[in-house]
């Protein structure tokens, strides 16, 4: 088979690989599509001090069973569906573990059930534990934003506002049901929030630009006692400003980043749920698609995000 792997700086290759030999508890996925993670853009932005190359990238996948192992009793060659997988995901075949697949509807278009982000988002949401009448802020509404955005509309929220420097991100999470548009660039964010909170803060503030930026002003609009979600993906040294002033302010810092298996295949359930039954609308989300062989430039285009940019996702269709 055929597969991308990456060898260094902007630097996948095409190559021929072993097919994948499979366990009794396996299923062979014939991938048709693998989203572009922005937390695998630094791996192949510059080659990074302690990483293996050449790597095998790749985790946001979908597709369909070609083959099962001995001990499958959930799936059956044809099946459609969404994977959990810690890499291999840009090629023509991955090997995947029966508990880590996920069946998705037959209405779905593959470039649309890409599980993983949703996994994530969804377990972000759930430890939250957003009250009925919250008002939540969103600080960074690109890909992640905008499916927690959507999410948080069915957990009871009275006010959902969505902070973004590029208006043309306000004009989709406005037309996902964001009530608030912010843009910092251009408004007074923590005036703006006291006035729309009688001056006590957010209930809840959700980090997700992974930036010192976001991460500072997060913190400057979330009420005293209030929850500070840091979900965004922050490689290198973020730091608190201001521990003093957190520590006054008594916020429940919540860490939504996850790495525990038994968390994210739960995640990755009720997310896939949420999708197959229309909870979540994928496709205004995925703006770029192009064929494994264009992947250093689907990886080009996710990190430099030209107008109109959402998400990337590579497709074997």
């Amino acid at each position: 088979m055929r597969g991308a792997v990456l060898h260094g700086a902007h630097d996948f290759r095409m190559e021929d690989l072993d097919t994948p030999i499979l366990k009794e508890n396996e299923c062979l996925v014939n991938i048709k599509a693998c989203g572009v993670c922005h937390s695998e853009i630094h791996q192949w932005d510059r080659k990074i001090d302690g990483l293996e190359y050449p790597r095998h990238i790749g985790h946001e996948v979908s597709g369909v069973i070609e083959n099962i192992g001995s001990n499958i009793t959930r799936f059956k060659k044809g099946d459609r569906v969404a994977a959990w997988v810690d890499g291999k995901g840009y090629a023509e075949q991955v090997a995947v573990q029966e508990d880590r697949l996920f069946p998705m509807s037959d209405s779905l278009e593959f470039r649309h059930a890409i599980l993983e982000p949703v996994a994530c988002t969804t377990n972000g949401v759930m430890r939250a534990n957003i009250q009925l009448g919250d008002t939540v802020a969103l600080v960074g509404t690109g890909f992640m934003g905008l499916i927690l955005l959507q999410q948080i509309k069915h957990v009871g929220a009275s006010k959902i506002i969505a902070i973004d420097i590029r208006d043309e991100m306000l004009s989709v999470a406005g037309k996902l049901g964001a009530d608030v548009l912010l843009n910092p660039l251009r408004d007074n964010i923590e005036a703006v929030i006291k006035d729309l909170t009688n001056g006590r803060g957010v209930d809840v503030s959700f980090e997700i630009g992974g930036l010192q930026t976001t991460l500072d002003s997060a913190a400057d609009i979330t009420r005293m006692e209030g929850k500070l979600v840091i979900f965004g993906y922050h490689p290198g040294e973020r730091i608190i400003k201001d521990l003093g002033y957190w520590n006054w302010m008594a916020f429940d810092i919540i860490n939504a980043h996850f790495r525990n298996l038994d968390t994210i295949l739960k995640g990755s359930r009720i997310g896939m749920e949420m999708i197959n039954a229309g909870k979540i609308n994928m496709e205004v989300l995925i703006t770029h698609t192009m064929p494994l062989e264009e992947i250093n430039k689907a990886f080009e285009i996710s990190k430099n995000k030209p107008e109109g940019f959402i998400k990337s996702v590579v497709i074997n269709e």
